[in-house]
C-alpha cells in the first residue's frame, strides 16, 4: 500500500482491495476509509465537499514527516462497493471509519461527522487521538478572499472620492440600524456554524425523494434552514417595529391597525420559531399556537 499511496494519496478499494488490504488479518498498519457515493446521480453534495476535506487531510500527511506504512488513508465508493455497505450495514453516506491494526473496532472509531464536522483539521484531529498520528494540514493557498477584501476596499474608496463632499449619509440611523440587523440575522441564524463545517443546503431522501429543508438533530443544521431562521427573526423584529411606532393617539385608525399587525406578527411567528425549536430538541415542551 505504500507504493499506491505515493501515487495517490487516498487509495480507492473496491471489494477484492477491501478484502486484501483491511479484512486480511494480522497486519501491521492501520487505514481510515472514507464511505462514500461520489456518482452524479447520487445527488450528495456533502459527499463531494467531505472528499475534498478527506483528500486535503491525506495529501498533507503523503508529504509530512509522519508519513510512514502504518497508516494509510482509502476510500470505497458505493457504486464500486456497494457489498461492503451491506457488509458493514452503512445505509448512508459519507462514513469516516478507522480500522486499527490490532483489535476489534470501538465505538470512538467511527468519527462523528454531524458534530464534528467536515473540516481536514477535525478530522485530523480525530485520527490523532485513534492512532497517534499528528497530521499538519497543508492547504492550497486561496485568493478569494483577498480579492473580496480588494474589491470591497475599492468600492469603499470609489463611495467616498464620489461622496466626498457630502457624507451625511454616514449620520444617518437608519442606515446604520439596518446594517447592524442584517448582521445580526445573519448570526444568530448561525451562519458562522455553516461556514466553519461546510453543511449542506438541503437533504434529499434516497427512498421518498422528500427534501428537508430542517435538520432533526440539534447538532446539525442545513443552509437552507439557516435562511428560515433569519427571515423568521426579521418578521418578528418587524412586528416590533410596527408596535413601537403605531402612533400614540388611540383616535388614528392606523394606531389600532399598526398594533394588531404588529402583536399578531409577533405571536404567529415566534409560534413558529419555537416550533423549529421543537423539531430540534424533541423534548421541549412549551409551544405557543402550534
Amino acid at each position: 500500500m505504500r507504493d499506491i499511496s505515493y501515487r495517490s494519496p487516498v487509495i480507492k478499494l473496491d471489494d477484492d482491495k477491501y478484502k486484501t488490504f483491511i479484512r486480511t488479518m494480522p497486519r501491521n498498519y492501520s487505514v481510515v476509509v472514507m464511505f462514500t457515493a461520489m456518482a452524479p446521480n447520487r445527488n450528495c453534495k456533502i459527499c463531494k465537499e467531505t472528499h475534498n476535506e478527506f483528500t486535503t487531510l491525506a495529501r498533507s500527511f503523503r508529504y509530512s514527516r509522519a508519513f510512514d506504512s502504518q497508516l494509510f488513508f482509502t476510500m470505497v465508493d458505493y457504486d464500486g462497493g456497494a457489498a461492503i455497505f451491506q457488509r458493514l450495514r452503512l445505509t448512508s453516506a459519507p462514513v469516516i471509519i478507522h480500522f486499527p491494526a490490532n483489535g476489534k473496532r470501538k465505538k470512538e472509531d467511527r468519527y462523528d461527522l454531524e458534530r464534528r464536522g467536515i473540516q481536514a483539521e477535525s478530522v485530523g484531529k480525530w485520527v490523532k487521538e485513534r492512532t497517534e498520528v499528528n497530521v499538519e494540514i497543508i492547504r492550497q493557498p486561496n485568493y478569494t478572499n483577498a480579492i473580496l477584501l480588494g474589491v470591497f476596499l475599492f468600492a469603499v474608496s470609489g463611495t467616498l472620492f464620489i461622496k466626498g463632499n457630502s457624507l451625511d449619509f454616514l449620520y444617518k440611523w437608519r442606515y446604520w440600524a439596518i446594517t447592524s440587523m442584517f448582521i445580526m440575522f445573519a448570526m444568530t441564524s448561525g451562519q458562522m456554524w455553516l461556514h466553519i463545517r461546510g453543511a449542506p443546503f438541503a437533504h434529499v431522501d434516497r427512498n421518498s425523494g422528500r427534501t428537508s429543508f430542517i435538520h432533526g438533530s440539534s447538532n446539525m443544521m442545513f443552509v437552507a434552514e439557516s435562511y428560515i431562521v433569519a427571515i423568521v427573526n426579521g418578521i418578528i423584529c418587524l412586528g416590533f417595529i410596527l408596535l413601537a411606532d403605531a402612533p400614540k393617539d388611540a383616535a388614528n385608525p392606523m394606531s389600532k391597525y399598526m398594533s394588531y399587525g404588529g402583536l399578531a406578527t409577533v405571536v404567529l411567528f415566534f409560534s413558529i420559531l419555537l416550533a423549529i425549536f421543537r423539531m430540534k430538541h424533541r423534548g421541549y415542551p412549551y409551544s405557543l399556537l402550534f
